[in-house]
Formats: C-alpha cells, structure tokens, sequence
C-alpha cells in the first residue's frame, strides 16, 4: 500500500488528482459536520479541518510543490473565516488556545520540515546564509523565552516567527522551479484578491453574524462596530492590518497580473483596500510602486503606468462615491493632521521610553514576551541585542542584494522586491515579520533571490513572459550553490 502511494506520489498527472479527490471528501466531511448543531460535531469540524488540511498540504508536498505552495497560501487567507463560521455555529466565541482550525496554516507550513534532512545543507551556502543566521537568533530567544516567559507561550509565537523563514526556504531550494512557482503565486495572489475583497465589501455592508460574533468576543476595538458601514474591513482574516498588508502585496503584483481575474481584480481590491483604513499600508503601497518603477525597464515601466492610469480612471469614481469615499476620505485627513494623530503620538511615547532599555537588554525577554508597534523594538526587546542585531542582520544580508541586483528585465521579481521594501520600511510600524505578514515578506524576498538565480544560470529572454523552466533541469534533486 505505502508503496503504491509512493508510486501515486511521483506521477505528476494521478498525484494532483488524488489530492484533489481527497479535498472533495473532506469537504463532504466538514458538510456532514457543518449541518450538524450538536457542539462535539462542531468541534470535531475544528479538529479534522487542521488534521485533513495538514494531511493534503504532505500529499501535496510529496507529488506537486507548486500546487503546495498555493493550497497553504488559501489556508493562510481562508482559516481565520473558518474559525469564526464554526463559533457561531457553536454560539460562542473560542479562545485562541482552543481554536483548532487556525493551526491548519502553521501546520501545513511545518511540512516543510520533513524535508530538511535533504535540503538543509542549501542554508549553508550563500543562497541559504541569511535564514540559517535568523534561524539561530529564532532559536536563541526561544530558549530564552522557555526559561523567562513559559514553554508553551514561546512555542505558540515561535511558529509565527519560523513559519514565513520555512516558506522562504521551500522558495529558495527550488529555484530552478522559479516560473512554475513564480505563475501559481500571481495566481493565488490574483484570486485572492478577488475574493477576500469582495467579501470585505459585503463585510462592510452587510456585517456578517458570524463577524460581529468574533468582533464582540475578542474585543478588538480597532476593527470599529460590529454593525454595516461601522466595520474597518479585515474580510477573512483576523483584523485589518494584515488584510491590507496582504491586499496591498496582491494589488501591485497586479501589475503584471494574468488573465480575465488578474485584469478585474484590482476594481473590488482598491475598495476593499481603502475600506481597511490602514494607513500604512497605503503609504506602502506608494513606496513599492515608486521602487518598482524606478528598477523596471522603459517598456514594462510604460505597461505599469498604463494600467496604473487605467485603474485610476475606472476605480476612482467609484471608491470616491457613497459611504466607501466617505469612510476614505476621513482617514485621509489624518495624514495632514498629525499633530492630534494619536497612534503616531503612541510610537513616538513608545519609542523614547522602550529605547534606553533597550541598550540594557543584552539577553533580552525572550519570545512571547511583550510585543511593541515596531518590529525593530520587538525584535531588540525579546531576542535581546545578541539574537536581535543577529536577526536583523540576516534579514538586511537577504534584503539588500533582493533591492540592488534583481533583474530589471523580470517584472514579477521587481514588483517582488518593491513590496518586500514596503514591508521593511512598515517595520518601524507593527509587526511585519511573523505570521501571513511575515510569510508575504519573506516569500517577496525569496522570489526575488530565486530569480536573479534563475536568470544568471540559465539567460532567459530579455522578455519575462517567455521564462520557461530548463528541459533538463531536475528541480527536486538540484540544490544551490
């Protein structure tokens, strides 16, 4: 039997099949479940929706990594909306610690580990060096943090901290992969943006039951009133500020977007995308635009211009109009009156109280320890001067080359790069690095590491759209240099 798996697994035309048949039954499974009222049911949904998700995403893994690494990105975008369907259901809002189902996207990216006895040499090349340096400075504040904070408290926020290095990695081994990779993300990317901004824009409208539940329960007072027109947008994640990070990441890849979707999608995007009323997302979206267009050539330069004037002119008139230009344009006052900005305000307080500690916290807290609205502070606070320089200075080994030697020819990659900048630059905000925000981050980094890799191995045409993968490039077997 295990054998005739394995079989199934190498054929790349049954494997994908099987998987998909596999997803069919476990939605059937979860229908049976979801039609249920009886509580045990319910939560036997939450369980086996992190069990069968976990079991496809390893299936996945085995026989087609491209289809992976899409089917997390969907678990990464659509978990959050799961949860809140099965509370109320249940009636009630679940903590954090018992809500099962927003394990499935961390446990399908920990697959990735299965794979590191073969892979794991790449992290000590040149390729590899600056994850296995922040792997280290991870692995230190966690010791750190099981001995100060609690073991099951540092174990928690280590997986959202390892999980966007792991995606990075999956990326950076398969880099002769890079088209085949570089086309499912533009797509994922595509898609979701169509359908997590349509569903902000019901969200917005019409205040889903199931919404106003979560937002009752685990009073966050920043997503606003769980009533229509009253709801900072966060569609199927957990609040506003990755849903725009993300939405904002998906809008400028969009630019070199594909298809009927990739053309179409940015109309519901830029609502949904200012309905969010997260401000530096927006100023982030400004900035990775503006890098992008400085790094691409005239004709793709020209390509994004165009379609920039054409968005324009079809989204504006309609953003600007009715409650969506209301809620907007108030938010945009903001940015000329500082001086009464009270999150600004907060930085500022924060930054001139936690900066002398910080010069005093060489072990630091470890993590799980407090979290600030700066990465910078963060990372310095719990991984201590020793684990957090180290930290920051893998992340600039990966960051600078991504900004300074990505092929201007590849516009993907470029609009990659713009993006990873944006989030960098948004450290000094939030958080940036951890979670879906930090799998955006590093998978920008990532690709564009990949492709400056693939174009100098293999000279592809000067137009990005002819990249086709070598016919004798065998992308599971060949490492890095």
């Amino acid at each position: 039997m295990i054998r005739t798996l394995a079989d199934v697994a190498r054929d790349p035309k049954r494997a994908p099949l099987l998987a998909g048949g596999i997803i069919l039954i476990a939605f059937g499974m979860y229908g049976m479940l979801f039609l249920s009222a009886h509580p045990s049911a319910l939560r036997l949904l939450s369980l086996s929706y992190m069990g069968v998700s976990t079991v496809v995403a390893a299936w996945l893994y085995i026989s087609s990594p491209t289809l992976y690494i899409g089917f997390v990105w969907w678990l990464w975008f659509l978990s959050p909306f799961v949860r809140r369907v099965i509370d109320y259901h249940l009636g009630f809002y679940t903590p954090p610690s018992a809500a099962f189902s927003m394990l499935a996207p961390y446990a399908a990216t920990l697959v990735i580990l299965l794979d590191l006895p073969r892979f794991g040499r790449v992290l000590t090349r040149r390729i590899g060096v600056p994850i296995l340096i922040c792997f280290a400075a991870l692995l230190y504040g966690y010791l750190v943090g099981m001995t100060k904070v609690a073991p099951f408290r540092a174990t928690t926020v280590m997986l959202d901290w390892i999980c966007p290095l792991l995606m990075a990695m999956f990326l950076l081994v398969r880099w002769r992969q890079y088209p085949a990779l570089r086309s499912v993300f533009r797509t994922t990317f595509a898609w979701g943006v169509a359908l997590l901004s349509l569903y902000g824009i019901y969200q917005f409208f019409m205040a889903p039951p199931w919404d106003a539940l979560w937002m009752e329960g685990s009073g966050m007072t920043s997503v606003g009133k769980p009533e229509p027109f009253e709801i900072r947008v966060f569609s199927t994640l957990n609040s506003p500020g990755p849903f725009a990070m993300v939405l904002m990441s998906g809008l400028v890849l969009l630019f070199d977007g594909k298809g009927l979707v990739g053309r179409l999608a940015p109309i519901p995007g830029y609502m949904a995308f200012l309905l969010s009323l997260v401000r530096g997302a927006w100023g982030g979206w400004v900035l990775a635009l503006s890098f992008s267009l400085l790094r691409l050539q005239n004709a793709s330069r020209g390509r994004v211009i165009a379609i920039l004037v054409l968005i324009t002119a079809v989204t504006v008139p309609i953003i600007m109009s009715g409650e969506i230009g209301d809620q907007a344009g108030e938010r945009m006052e903001t940015f000329s009156n500082l001086e009464e900005d009270g999150s600004l305000q907060a930085r500022q307080h924060m930054y001139s109280t936690v900066g002398v500690e910080l010069l005093f916290n060489p072990i630091g807290q470890g993590l799980g320890a407090q979290t600030f609205d700066s990465d910078f502070v963060t990372i310095l606070f719990q991984l201590g001067l020793i684990g957090g320089l180290v930290y920051l200075g893998g992340l600039l080994m990966m960051l600078i080359p991504v900004l300074r030697d990505t092929p201007s020819t590849d516009r993907f990659a470029v609009l990659a790069s713009g993006i990873a900048l944006s989030y960098f630059a948004l450290m000094l905000m939030g958080p940036q690095v951890v979670g879906i925000k930090g799998c955006v981050f590093w998978s920008c980094m990532a690709f564009a590491v990949a492709s400056r890799r693939y174009h100098d191995e293999y000279a592809p045409p000067e137009d990005d759209t002819s990249l086709e993968p070598p016919p004798t490039a065998s992308s599971e077997t060949a490492t890095a240099q």
